[in-house]
């Protein structure tokens, strides 16, 4: 039963993979819809002018240097100015600094709802036959991934207390909640290390 269900899934994964890095404007529809990204982030206090990176521009070429195969700023605009082109607008200047800026704006919290509302619209499109049994199945798994260490990441992801200051990285805490036919991930949880995660549905 399990690999019937991942076979089709690994193989679903892979094309979308491959049409995201080759075509932007694959994802410009349902929750990463401009309207959609713009009202996310002004819930969570985002402010700032409609630039060259407004936000759902932000968001899409974030997506596009996780799935690039060197995950680099550059080679994530390197995809995103011949769309740019195609679309009639002036293409973004190959340096990354406005583009890192423009991502750093993007609230936290925003993300971790765009994510968690993408994985549920994935579930509600599930076939009836990748249940088990008629069920619905959810998985939970944790990780721990260490950031750059600022003061800012210190202050809200500190270091564990067993290192000495000035020797460790700030460290965030990570649980989350998987639809085992869909694979998407349908709730987040992100919190200092050793403090409990709250899941948010």
């Amino acid at each position: 039963m399990a690999q019937g269900i991942v076979r089709p899934l690994t193989g679903q994964l892979v094309r979308y993979r491959q049409q995201a890095l080759a075509a932007p404007t694959m994802l410009d529809e349902g929750t990463l819809a401009p309207s959609h990204v713009a009202r996310v982030v002004a819930q969570h206090g985002f402010q700032g002018r409609d630039r060259l990176f407004p936000p759902h521009g932000t968001l899409w070429t974030f997506v596009l240097q996780v799935l690039s195969p060197d995950g680099s700023c550059r080679e994530a605009l390197s995809r995103v100015r011949p769309w740019q082109i195609a679309k009639g607008q002036a293409p973004c200047s190959p340096n990354t600094g406005s583009y890192c800026k423009a991502r750093a704006r993007l609230p936290e919290g925003a993300l971790a709802s765009l994510a968690r509302q993408s994985g549920q619209r994935l579930c509600e499109q599930v076939p009836q036959a990748w249940l088990w049994k008629g069920r619905r199945v959810k998985l939970v798994d944790g990780s721990t991934v260490t950031m750059p260490d600022t003061e800012a990441n210190q202050a809200a992801y500190p270091q564990q207390k067993g290192q000495q200051p000035g020797l460790g990285f700030p460290i965030a805490r990570l649980v989350g909640v998987f639809d085992l036919a869909s694979g998407s991930l349908t709730t987040l949880g992100v919190g200092p290390s050793g403090v409990k995660v709250i899941l948010r549905h």
